[in-house]
């Protein structure tokens, strides 16, 4: 658990830094092969836990990662409008979607 604890604040501090844009696959195969977000949050930690994934996503990825974070927030909370409509519309076909995006991404980048 402390493991995960610096691995949040190290993810923070990347995009504090602008590493955004690049992602950490590092972080994010950890992160999806611990299952996170493979199931809906569960408390601060949980969303804390999703927020680190979608930092960490890869380019390639990070709309699938953005897709199940945001399905656990509040909706105020969500600032794209593609995702608003999601999460208005189809938001249980979209997070399915988006976790075998995830899974299929695993399989093929993470060791």
């Amino acid at each position: 658990m402390r493991g995960l604890s610096l691995l949040l604040v190290l993810l923070l501090g990347a995009v504090a830094c602008g590493g955004e844009e690049k992602g950490d696959i590092v972080a994010f195969c950890e992160l999806a092969e611990d299952g996170v977000g493979m199931r809906p949050a569960e408390g601060e930690e949980g969303l804390a836990q999703l927020d680190a994934l979608e930092v960490a996503a890869p380019p390639d990825i990070h709309d699938a990662a953005t897709t199940v974070a945001n399905a656990s927030r509040e909706i105020d909370e969500i600032e794209d409008l593609r995702e608003l409509f999601r999460r208005a519309f189809d938001l249980e076909e979209a997070v399915a979607q988006a976790r075998q995006e995830i899974r299929t991404y695993t399989q093929h980048h993470c060791l």
